[in-house]
């Protein structure tokens, strides 16, 4: 036989239409989002693993300072790899007619056919000597379009397709750099015609592929580390270790197996990631709205009491009425969900691979079906919500019919009210509607946190990057940093410079063996005695170092503390001794006496690598820099994250309000309607709306004002762990900020989004009927 409270399901759900609708909003935008971030990820992760096969990605580079002649190739493939010429010319790029365009840094390669083979996502590949595909990603950053022409090392080249390259899915400049860079550097293809007629110095790197391949991760590695060291020793001797050929010595400039290189991987790893934050972020809003869904329905069971008593009393069973009650939360997220997975594959999906188009230079996928997507997004919310409302309600009917027919539902067996302070008859009243709505606030401070955090991320991120930009001049050690290809010029003469202000200097890149990130790069310093920009003493014991700033809070370093480097091409190591942490900001870094750093790196007493100085030095020749660093690349990465995701924190940071406006609602909702007899009485009692209202919305206001200061610290302290935990993860080291002016911001915007409420619950205080008061058989 059908039971009769089968007949009340459509009514709770139209009586309460407005309350039901707004969860019904927020699950809908969160299991939609969430759905499409899923979707997005597996169909992008799916064409990235298959990229390696389709476009034949090589299993590593390496760098030669000269073309390598044939009998150095020969050696270096009797090592079990197969090389590929990959050479390129890194030249200045410019825009005509784009006068508020930044200098930008060119990569060209010739078309490839063999290795890293390129995706041709709109136009041709060219084919004249004046023609030219640029990366698809730097090309929307500067506004470039097919047909239009660019300036390449000063010839004018016309932009005939944009590509991805399967080496380059992040545009990565250097792989030791904390962000890519996709606004002032690029990578393209030329023909070996336009390749020729560029002047810039070429390149000679060559990609390689294992003959064996490697199984795993870690045979990679072992892979690696023999091949580094091989072709270290064949460079230097030309190929023969026993009869080095000196008229063709060569050295290796640059390695990188494809295991460690960022262009390749970083795209991947942050989907990858992005997918556990969106299942979190989905568990801990349904969870919530749950909780919602539960003091909801658990307010419904208080006021209609004295029915759910008459029904146990007609012999209607307890299972039977928390399976009613439960039911009107099912059917609400069931509905949720599946509209959510529907606009999830259709428009959310897009939303996000936009988002990922607009970061990343990702070749072409198609959309795949994902059932994991659809479980995580349909059943967890739905099971979230049964398993909460089930443990919630069945606490609310654990009463015996008597009690709900006498509306005797407190726990508490108190003979006597708690003797409450000597304030007015409001101000005891306030307090008394605080006690009896405990949940509910509590409930309101979990949902205002959950919104906190998610401000926090939004308006922290922006102006942590203010932070690193406003500060990036302290990041340097001097205004220009020049490396020089040697120490010494052609005719064998120490390179020098008349620049006062010039200091020699010595460098090193090393890396991490342990701790929270292997492999990470550290610069190892080497600077002369009285240092005009090392203030640091130069009478110390070899292998002791001090160690920068960030590099010590990165990885928990203390003095005293010992620590173990290696070189980046062999399979050395150092162990030094940190004398002390110094304040050298935005670098992971150690610093030596220069005459330390030759010593322990088996150079010449006399050797440096570069020169620091306040001013740039006109007088060095070209030839000889290997590069500048300026207070302009370090401003590089902030560029890039504030295009890639500063835009997006704006609407995220309206999104937020928007959640904040609706959660708010539905518990001040909520509360009211507990307490719907209590603002009748007063009614009653002669006091008017505004005495009313002052009675509960300064009290949720005064509520919403505590949680707002007290979750907004709270919130900056969980981003802040949670950036750790993504600075852990890349190359460098800089922390989460959020100043005065940032808590305010995310405290006003709650309050804002509150201020909307009070509007509409105002609006509800002042419908209530005195005739409530009057009905109650209290």
């Amino acid at each position: 036989m059908r039971s009769p409270l089968i007949r009340r399901i459509p009514r709770e759900l139209l009586g309460e239409w407005k309350k039901y609708f707004a969860l019904f909003g927020i699950m809908v935008i969160t299991i939609g989002f969430v759905c499409g971030l899923f979707v997005a990820n597996n169909s992008m992760e799916t064409a990235g693993n298959e990229s390696f096969e389709k476009y034949n990605i090589a299993d590593g580079y390496f760098n030669l300072r000269d073309e390598a002649t044939d009998k150095l190739i020969d050696a270096i493939e009797d090592e079990g790899i197969t090389t590929y010429k990959q050479y390129y010319k890194q030249v200045s790029e410019r825009i005509p007619n784009k006068k508020n365009a930044e200098k930008s840094d060119i990569r060209v390669f010739v078309n490839r056919d063999q290795v890293n083979k390129i995706c041709l996502m709109k136009g041709e590949f060219p084919k004249a000597k004046d023609e030219i595909a640029i990366d698809r990603m730097h090309a929307e950053n500067v506004g470039v379009k097919i047909g239009d022409y660019i300036r390449v090392d000063g010839n004018n080249m016309k932009v005939t397709g944009l590509v991805a390259f399967s080496d380059y899915s992040a545009l990565y400049e250097d792989n030791s750099e904390i962000i890519f860079n996709a606004i002032t550097f690029d990578v393209a293809v030329v023909a070996q015609e336009g390749f020729d007629s560029i002047k810039g110095a070429t390149v000679y790197q060559y990609a390689f592929t294992y003959n064996d391949k490697p199984k795993d991760t870690e045979d990679k590695k072992l892979k690696s580390d023999d091949i580094v060291e091989r072709l270290y020793k064949l460079a230097a001797t030309g190929g023969d270790e026993d009869n080095p050929d000196f008229e063709h010595l060569n050295e290796v400039t640059g390695y990188l197996p494809e295991y460690l290189n960022e262009a390749i991987h970083f795209s991947q790893d942050d989907i990858g990631k992005d997918k556990i934050m969106g299942e979190v972020l989905l568990i801990i809003l349904i969870a919530v709205i749950a909780f919602i869904f539960a003091i909801a329905v658990s307010n419904t069971i208080v006021n209609e009491a004295s029915v759910i008593g008459t029904l146990r009393a007609s012999g209607y069973t307890k299972g039977e009425l928390l399976r009613h009650y439960v039911t009107v939360p099912i059917i609400v997220t069931l509905l949720a969900a599946l509209i959510g997975n529907v606009l999830g594959y259709s428009y959310f999906k897009n939303v996000v691979v936009n988002m990922y188009y607009n970061s990343y230079s990702l070749p072409t996928y198609e959309t795949l079906w994902n059932s994991d997507a659809f479980i995580k997004t349909t059943v967890y919310p739905v099971l979230l919500v049964i398993v909460i409302n089930f443990v919630v309600i069945s606490g609310k009917l654990q009463y015996s019919p008597l009690q709900f027919l006498r509306r005797d539902l407190s726990k508490s067996k108190r003979k006597k009210a708690i003797r409450l302070p000597r304030w007015s008859f409001l101000n005891r009243f306030r307090l008394r509607i605080l006690m009896q709505n405990v949940t509910g606030y509590f409930t309101l401070f979990i949902g205002i946190w959950f919104v906190m955090i998610s401000l926090s991320f939004a308006v922290g991120l922006p102006a942590t990057l203010k932070n690193y930009q406003n500060h990036a001049i302290d990041y340097m050690i001097a205004n220009h940093q020049y490396i020089l290809k040697k120490s010494v010029d052609a005719d064998g003469n120490k390179i020098t410079t008349d620049e006062k202000s010039a200091e020699e200097y010595s460098s090193r890149i090393l890396l991490t063996i342990d701790g929270v990130h292997v492999d990470e790069e550290v610069t190892a310093y080497g600077y002369t005695n009285n240092s005009k920009y090392f203030n640091l003493p130069y009478d110390v014991d070899k292998y002791e170092v001090w160690v920068s700033e960030p590099f010590a809070d990165k990885f928990s370093l203390q003095e005293g503390q010992k620590i173990t480097l290696k070189e980046h091409y062999t399979s050395d190591t150092y162990d030094f001794t940190i004398k002390g942490i110094y304040n050298q900001p935005g670098i992971v870094a150690i610093f030596m006496p220069n005459d330390k750093f030759n010593e322990i790196f088996d150079y010449d007493e006399d050797h440096f690598t570069g020169f620091m100085s306040e001013k740039k030095l006109d007088d060095l020749d070209e030839d000889n820099i290997l590069t500048e660093v300026t207070v302009d690349d370090i401003l590089k990465m902030v560029r890039q994250l504030d295009h890639s995701m500063g835009g997006y924190m704006d609407y995220f940071s309206y999104a937020c309000m928007a959640i904040a406006v609706l959660l708010i609602l539905l518990l001040t909702k909520i509360i009211i309607e507990k307490n719907t007899v209590s603002i009748s009485m007063l009614k009653v009692l002669g006091y008017t709306s505004g005495e009313i209202n002052s009675v509960f919305i300064r009290l949720t206001t005064i509520m919403v004002v505590i949680f707002a200061a007290i979750t907004a610290n709270l919130s900056t302290f969980v981003i802040s762990e949670f950036w750790k935990i993504i600075m852990y993860e890349m190359n460098g080291w800089f922390k989460f900020y959020s100043g005065p002016k940032d808590y305010l911001k995310m405290v006003i915007m709650v309050i804002v989004s509150y201020l909307i409420v009070v509007l509409l619950d105002m609006r509800r205080i002042k419908r209530i009927p005195m005739t409530d008061a009057l009905k109650s058989v209290e």
